[in-house]
């Protein structure tokens, strides 16, 4: 009996408990995805590949297994590599397969033709194209192992397009079976010890909670430590949540304070990347000690790190192994200078708060994300229902992550480790399909919204709740009002960072068949969330705010660079 090489591909994904398949449709690879939904797999349709594959990297990580993208070859390929970069950046697990030329017309000049493998090999942690149709299961599985395991990240599998016109004979190729985890290590008991060791004699001890601490689903073990310990902790931006948000000991609001004081670090899942000023004075002290937990040993002492302290290992086994081996710790850090003087900075910068709030006033974007969250906050109280918050954008992403609280693991998507400006809307279709239980809050800024809009219509196509927030100042990072906006315009003078005032986001949104509303006072923003809630459909909230027209463009990173340039 033979087999349509499409049926061939859609039961392998099935062998290898594949629910969604995100992607676009396309010659050669629409008979594929026929197949595919076919087959009882949901099949999202985006409207660009970067989205598509945007998508399948954050469902990667919510569901700790790949994400899977299927686009055509040539041009589809090249706009998927945005979402391999990003996945390969956050060490996200992804595969994407595509559609190629005919074997036999290779290096012709054929549709489309593009040497997929050797343009995705430096990209990716495995490229592969069959060399026979029959071989097609045996190399998806293999590329789907690799993507999972070991330090997660993107894998490729090439489809030929006659391959995809071919039918298989039942008896030459066989179902695999499925390993539903990715293999996990243990850490070195040696290091173990000599961590433990050291972190009871640091007067001043720091644990920072990053995104590989979330993906290894190490959120019990993590609490467990800082309850047993006592040790004060703070997230990155995509491992708040992990710990609530407020933990006596979570001391987010005074950030500066502890990196600049902390004599001994233990990085859970987290990087001495930018995102940590790389480990290095003047954020951290001269004499920083950086335990590092990581499941890949090549960034084991990168940076400010130290090779000799850092743990090679699954983090919620290394996390379950350090606990045990502190049954003695008796060292009570309540009553530490370090953390009164935590308490006390972070007292003082809570207390600027919101004051700024009354009903009809014009909007500052700190004061909008605080009614943002504070609404949201409200109507989820009494529910057994979370909140993801996908965050992009410059100052939004910047205001909100200090703003926007986070109620549980993997309870915020971000740009993350690239910056990656045009995630938004495929990591919110993301986080509503593998959590559809979950209200998904997307905040952005209407430079990064722009990258991706049109995947407005994605979403309510698919019918996902979706709630999208736009802070719109007219620019990136910072616009110009209507009246400014209009006589620069008339005189060929618009700065590069100003976009149109008059552009109607939740007019868009109506367009596509969702609904809109136009915000411009806390008044009526309250009143649009309160009133998005309760729909199921894709919602958009148009919120203007203060262009901020004079001000100074200043982030962490900018500063960075000021005080090396110093030294």
């Amino acid at each position: 009996m033979s087999v349509p090489f499409p049926d061939v591909v859609a039961r392998t994904l099935l062998d290898l408990k594949v629910k969604v398949v995100f992607g676009i449709v396309g010659i050669p690879v629409i008979e594929v995805c026929e197949a595919i939904q076919k087959a009882g797999i949901h099949f999202i349709g985006f409207r660009n590949e970067q989205s598509a594959a945007y998508a399948a990297s954050a469902y990667g990580y919510l569901t700790k297994t790949p994400g899977i993208c299927i686009v055509v070859g040539g041009p589809g390929v090249v706009h998927a590599l945005a979402g391999v970069f990003n996945a390969s950046a956050n060490r996200w697990p992804l595969l994407l397969m595509a559609g190629s030329s005919a074997t036999s017309q290779r290096y012709r000049g054929a549709f489309q033709e593009l040497d997929q493998v050797a343009y995705l090999n430096q990209s990716t942690k495995l490229a592969l194209r069959p060399p026979t149709a029959t071989m097609t299961p045996e190399l998806i599985h293999r590329a789907y192992h690799v993507s999972i395991n070991g330090t997660p990240g993107p894998c490729y599998v090439d489809l030929p397009a006659d391959f995809i016109q071919s039918s298989l004979q039942e008896s030459s190729w066989k179902s695999l079976s499925c390993v539903p985890h990715p293999l996990e290590c243990g850490p070195d008991p040696t290091r173990i010890q000599k961590a433990a060791q050291i972190l009871k004699n640091a007067k001043s001890p720091l644990v920072v909670i990053g995104k590989g601490a979330s993906y290894a689903r190490a959120e019990e073990s993590i609490l467990t430590f800082i309850e047993k310990t006592h040790i004060p902790f703070l997230p990155t931006p995509m491992g708040k949540g992990v710990l609530p948000e407020n933990h006596w000991l979570n001391f987010s609001s005074s950030r500066s304070t502890a990196l600049k004081n902390a004599d001994v670090v233990l990085l859970v899942g987290a990087r001495l990347n930018w995102v940590l000023h790389f480990g290095f004075s003047p954020r951290w002290s001269k004499d920083v000690k950086f335990i590092q937990i990581d499941s890949n040993a090549e960034e084991l002492g990168s940076n400010g790190g130290d090779v000799s302290l850092g743990i090679w290992s699954d983090v919620d086994l290394a996390l379950l192994r350090l606990i045990d081996s502190l049954q003695t710790w008796n060292y009570c850090y309540e009553q530490s200078s370090y953390l009164s003087m935590l308490q006390k900075h972070r007292k003082k910068n809570e207390s600027k708060g919101s004051q700024l709030l009354k009903k009809d006033m014009p909007l500052q974007m700190e004061s909008a994300l605080i009614v943002i969250n504070d609404s949201v906050k409200s109507l989820v109280k009494d529910t057994q229902r979370n909140v993801t918050w996908v965050s992009e954008g410059a100052n939004t992403l910047d205001k909100g992550r200090r703003i926007l609280e986070v109620t549980h693991p993997r309870g915020r998507l971000d740009s993350g480790t690239m910056a990656t400006m045009g995630v938004g809307l495929g990591y919110s279709i993301a986080a509503s399909v593998a959590n559809p239980h979950d209200k998904i809050v997307a905040v952005e800024g209407d430079s990064a919204f722009g990258f991706s809009a049109i995947e407005l219509e994605t979403a309510i196509r698919s019918n996902l709740d979706l709630l999208i927030i736009i802070i719109n100042n007219n620019g990136v990072y910072h616009g110009l009002d209507e009246s400014n906006f209009k006589k620069l315009k008339s005189h060929h003078k618009l700065p590069t960072t100003a976009l149109s005032p008059a552009v109607r986001y939740d007019l868009i949104c109506e367009a596509c068949g969702g609904t809109g509303y136009f915000v411009t006072n806390v008044n009526d923003l309250k009143n649009a969330i309160q009133d998005s809630w309760g729909r199921k459909t894709t919602c958009l909230i148009n919120v203007m705010v203060d262009p901020e027209m004079d001000k100074i463009l200043n982030f962490a990173w900018m500063d960075d660079e000021k005080l090396n340039a110093k030294l």
